[in-house]
């Protein structure tokens, strides 16, 4: 198949990019895909904002503005867009007569859906490519998005996660835990920093790695409106700032590490975090809000959240106290848990499956075969 991928936010990116730069989980999941589809055979292309047409792992990239050429989109089989709601416009202005798929881990309520709300536009889209059955029931309640138009094809892990974690675990070694935050700051970093010196009080030694900023979105350090907390992170017993990396230096950053701390104050449609984490065998400590519970697959520990973030941060602190001590009272048993959680993504959350689920629904909507 001939598969054109268009991302409109206009960045210039190799698809090896992720692996040495910070970027967003959704073009990131781009990478990787465009990727695996390419290596399955098919001709990919992506339009984002490259200054001259290249070749990256096997994928053409072209700039976006040459997408809008005449005919351009319709020499290929299919068009994924990314995060942006343009159905009308690609029919109407562009003539795209081909099938055209939105692919969003966006939630509803993000400004890059709002057109969704007008009939014609949902009416342009062949396909919705949805990251969680939580996602794409809110799209069908808020948008009345056709269930058959909808299709839930998940995350992956990065492949710098993909092969596991061979570092004994903190609770074999002996060595005081160490949780992590790897989401953005504004999803739930300043609760955390409430509720860590409780944890660490109760478990001795606990440390905090925090690798979150707002480079992902390309702002700059200067202009980053959380730089407030990566100060408070800086001046609390226990914590280290390190700030966002890219996956391969990430994957061994969090190598031992006893779990991700995450009490979400921002429903995920789905949770690359959360996949990472379990990638490499840490637990996953998360707020039941959004699509976590169903990402983590039962195998997160969780608390209930709720708007009053002082009780959410005393409640994380006491669900992750409970947690940490029964791994360390019971080691053979946090080390099968550990054991299935990397098992969970190896038979779930990698990209050559995806791909190939990706490619089964394409090769359907382009040949016109009914759902």
């Amino acid at each position: 198949m001939r598969i054109a991928f268009i991302d409109c936010v206009g960045w210039s990116y190799g698809l090896d990019a992720p692996y040495g730069q910070p970027m967003g989980g959704s073009v990131s999941a781009l990478c990787y895909l465009a990727v695996e589809l390419a290596r399955l055979g098919h001709a990919i292309t992506v339009f984002n904002g490259t200054p001259a047409p290249a070749e990256s792992c096997g994928v053409a990239l072209k700039n976006l503005q040459d997408a809008w050429s005449p005919g351009c989109l319709n020499a290929h089989d299919a068009i994924v867009v990314l995060s942006l709601a343009i159905g009308r416009p690609l029919r109407r202005d562009y003539g795209v007569t081909v099938p055209i798929v939105l692919w969003t881990p966006h939630a509803h309520d993000q400004p890059g859906m709002r057109e969704l709300s007008r009939l014609n536009e949902r009416k342009s889209w062949t396909g919705f490519a949805f990251v969680s059955d939580w996602q794409r029931e809110c799209y069908e309640k808020f948008f009345w998005t056709p269930r058959e138009k909808g299709r839930v094809l998940r995350n992956a892990v990065s492949p710098a996660f993909a092969d596991g974690n061979e570092t004994a675990p903190w609770f074999a070694t002996g060595d005081p835990p160490t949780l992590f935050y790897t989401s953005t700051p504004f999803r739930g970093l300043d609760v955390l920093l409430r509720a860590f010196p409780a944890i660490r009080a109760a478990v001795a030694g606990t440390r905090l790695r925090v690798f979150s900023s707002m480079s992902v979105y390309k702002v700059p350090a200067e202009e980053d409106k959380y730089r407030g907390l990566y100060d408070q992170c800086r001046a609390m017993e226990g914590v280290e700032y390190v700030g966002s990396l890219g996956q391969s230096r990430l994957a061994k950053e969090l190598a031992g590490a006893a779990a991700l701390a995450y009490p979400s104050t921002f429903a995920e449609t789905s949770c690359i975090a959360a996949l990472e984490a379990m990638a490499v065998g840490a637990a996953v400590f998360v707020s039941r809000l959004g699509a976590l519970p169903e990402t983590t697959g039962g195998l997160a520990s969780m608390v209930d959240w709720q708007p009053d973030e002082a009780r959410l941060a005393a409640r994380f602190a006491d669900m992750a106290i409970e947690a940490l001590r029964d791994m360390q009272q019971n080691p053979a048993s946090a080390a099968a848990r550990r054991n299935e959680r990397i098992k969970f993504i190896r038979d779930n959350y990698l990209w050559p499956a995806r791909a190939k689920e990706w490619v089964a629904w394409l090769s359907q909507l382009a040949g016109g075969a009914p759902e």
